[in-house]
């Protein structure tokens, strides 16, 4: 099935006022119906915010729609709503629901955001993507293009930034406590296992193609992404480790440790992007281990800075004198190989930034709080977290709040990871051009931009245009 322009309009017009509702969907009706929610993607994590959005109790699952509806991790969503319409392909299910629908959650690989959410926003629907937003930085920038356009509310899945640490950033970096124009150095780290760890960096070739397994619909999980046989390791999260498909720690952990620093400090785009203490590289997965260094231009008061990413198991940052094991936060899903004898080490997912004055702070990932090297002076107390993400995203699709995670501050912090996927694909510097948007004197790391060779696949383009 094609989804066309013209099937776009189509399936616009049959949303109605949707399209037109700037600040959401109930602006001018009844603030306190439920917003009819629709669910691309419905096992593993996508499950997880299904369940938080029920939670909630400001919406009802209105369609169910996954790839992969035979498959074990469907199942409870599947026998938990039996009544919502189910769909293998989001062309089919937005079509069919139009006008039935309010808004839509994507919770799919990270090559797959981009089409699903570009869809939902045509026809003038808010929408939840989890993180990272997309997979290449041209989808981000396409989606925050699209998401100005169709001015519908927009929310990543970086739960946290509904969280303590988001207030407690806001309010510090807004009242001086932390002076941006003193800054001297950022880094995150995430130092546990991951997926492609146990394949040493010894990867050859893509694997060997198989034949799906019944009730999956390879050629819509593909979506626009350059064609590949069907093979186990490509599905159930092992698709993070290819660079064809996902982002890597990077956009798995960056999205959690790096969110507050990059909103509140202002980063925006890097003018460069370095690569060292690489192991394990190979032009297929992610290396075992490596470091990034992003360097951010000079903005208003704050100086041009470093911030440094550090992963791999043995591949810990230098910890500031006063740093204690990192706050592991209640939303913070355990990491494959986390100890409390880790945590200790600074293990822990994390973040800690230096001053000009030789002070230091450090924090945990998503909502855990930051806190001053050493102790020192008592740090002032800042307001207390409203509604969760997941909430917030539901109360701004009724009109009701806005966003904390809105595309126009994620896209950015998304081709952040973007630009580093790069660096750790080809294994080389990078520098970019924050005006132009494009990778300098390196035309093979340009064309990255855009995404694999091969993408989008014959029958996709149209989402690529807003």
């Amino acid at each position: 099935m094609q989804f066309t322009r013209r099937s776009f309009i189509q399936a616009a017009a049959g949303a109605g006022a949707f399209a037109i509702a700037p600040s959401g969907l109930f602006a001018k009706g009844a603030p306190s119906q439920k917003v009819r929610l629709a669910c691309v993607g419905i096992g593993n994590q996508a499950w997880n915010d299904i369940c938080e959005f029920q939670r909630t109790g400001l919406c009802e699952i209105a369609a169910l729609c996954d790839t992969d509806l035979g498959g074990r991790q469907c199942r409870a969503a599947l026998k938990k709503y039996p009544k919502a319409p189910r769909f293998a392909d989001f062309r089919k299910m937005l079509e069919t629901m139009s006008g039935k629908i309010d808004a839509v959650m994507v919770a799919t690989p990270d090559f797959s955001h981009f089409p699903a959410l570009m869809a939902a926003m045509r026809m003038g629907l808010p929408v939840f993507s989890e993180k990272p937003l997309a997979h290449t930085f041209e989808e981000c920038e396409l989606l925050m293009q699209a998401a100005a356009k169709y001015k519908v509310a927009t929310q990543m899945g970086n739960q946290g930034h509904s969280g303590e640490n988001y207030w407690q950033f806001k309010h510090y970096v807004e009242t001086g406590v932390i002076d941006v124009s003193k800054l001297s150095k950022l880094v995150a780290h995430m130092n546990n296992k991951r997926r492609w760890h146990k394949w040493n960096g010894k990867v050859s070739s893509f694997p060997r193609g198989e034949k799906a397994p019944d009730g999956l619909d390879w050629d819509v999980w593909l979506g626009t992404a350059a064609f590949h046989e069907y093979s186990k390791d490509y599905v159930q999260g092992e698709w993070r480790s290819w660079y064809d498909f996902g982002n890597g720690c990077l956009g798995d952990w960056g999205a959690h440790t790096m969110d507050t620093m990059h909103r509140f400090f202002d980063l925006g785009l890097p003018s460069e992007v370095r690569i060292r203490d690489v192991q394990g590289w190979n032009p297929f997965v992610f290396p075992m281990q490596d470091t990034l260094t992003f360097k951010f231009p000079a903005k208003g008061r704050r100086p041009a800075i470093d911030l440094e990413w550090y992963e791999g198991t043995k591949n810990k940052p230098e910890l500031p004198k006063g740093y204690k094991a990192a706050e592991w936060g209640k939303d913070i899903p355990a990491a494959a190989g986390a100890t409390a004898k880790d945590a200790a080490k600074g293990l822990n997912p994390g973040k800690f930034f230096y001053m000009s004055d030789g002070s230091a702070w450090y924090g945990g990932s998503h909502s855990a709080k930051i806190f001053r090297c050493g102790g020192g002076k008592d740090v002032p107390k800042f307001p207390k977290p409203g509604s969760n993400h997941y909430k917030n995203f539901l109360l701004a699709a009724q009109g009701r709040e806005e966003t904390r995670s809105p595309f126009s501050v994620t896209a950015p912090l998304s081709q952040v990871f973007c630009l580093g996927c790069i660096a750790q694909r080809l294994n080389r510097n990078i520098k970019f051009d924050p005006a132009t948007k494009q990778i300098t004197g390196d035309d093979e790391a340009n064309a990255l931009l855009k995404g694999s060779k091969g993408t989008p696949r014959k029958g996709w383009e149209e989402f690529y245009r807003v």
